[in-house]
């Protein structure tokens, strides 16, 4: 190969890196579309990778993609579906096994407490499920792991210890929240964790060093 096809090859290379990250930034807008394989090679197959194309370009992909059955796709459930869905996880994680004697909820508080939780939002749902995974997550850990957590969150002065892991919006398992996750964000998401956790932290576990 000549300077000509080295150059135009090394090229080609940075536009597909920067295609597949345009694709990774806009799949998370369209959870109808499952994230496999199979539908990246589709949009491999009728896009022309070599060249640059935007989001505009992709909505447009989808939509004669889709018509002609070409996608993998799956059915998003609906608010009232997600809702009732981490209402469930909530209720299952807070449910006595005892009457109430191991300090979570007997069956008529937790009737109650389902009754109050139909009329919150997702975000609100979702806030309590995180909080109920970390405290029960903290509280079988030995108080030697404990005392560790409480260093390691001093190490951001200022910022509260950012999660390992987070359970997403609309979502009721927890996930890693590693450079993997922060990298699928969407700017806004990520500047609001900056805000609250600060730049050093938010950049260390982008980087895999926290």
């Amino acid at each position: 190969m000549n300077f000509k096809e080295d150059k135009l090859a090394a090229d080609s290379a940075v536009q597909r890196e920067a295609n597949l990250a345009t694709y990774r930034n806009w799949l998370p807008k369209h959870p109808e579309v499952k994230d496999c394989i199979a539908n990246l090679k589709m949009f491999q197959e009728y896009l022309d990778w070599s060249d640059e194309f935007t989001e505009a370009d992709l909505e447009f992909a989808l939509g004669n993609m889709t018509s002609r059955l070409q996608l993998a796709i799956q059915r998003v459930p609906t608010p009232e579906e997600t809702k009732a869905a981490l209402i469930d996880k909530i209720c299952s994680l807070i449910a006595s096994a005892n009457g109430g004697r191991d300090g979570k909820f007997d069956s008529f508080n937790l009737d109650s407490e389902r009754g109050k939780m139909a009329h919150w939002t997702i975000p609100q749902l979702t806030q309590r499920l995180e909080e109920i995974v970390r405290k029960q997550t903290l509280a079988v850990k030995p108080i030697g792991e404990l005392q560790k957590i409480v260093v390691e969150g001093r190490k951001y002065v200022g910022y509260p210890a950012l999660g390992k892991t987070v359970v997403p919006p609309g979502k009721v398992r927890a996930v890693p929240q590693d450079a993997a996750y922060l990298r699928a964000l969407d700017p806004w998401e990520l500047k609001k964790l900056v805000r609250l956790y600060g730049l050093e932290q938010v950049n260390n576990r982008l980087a895999g060093k926290d």
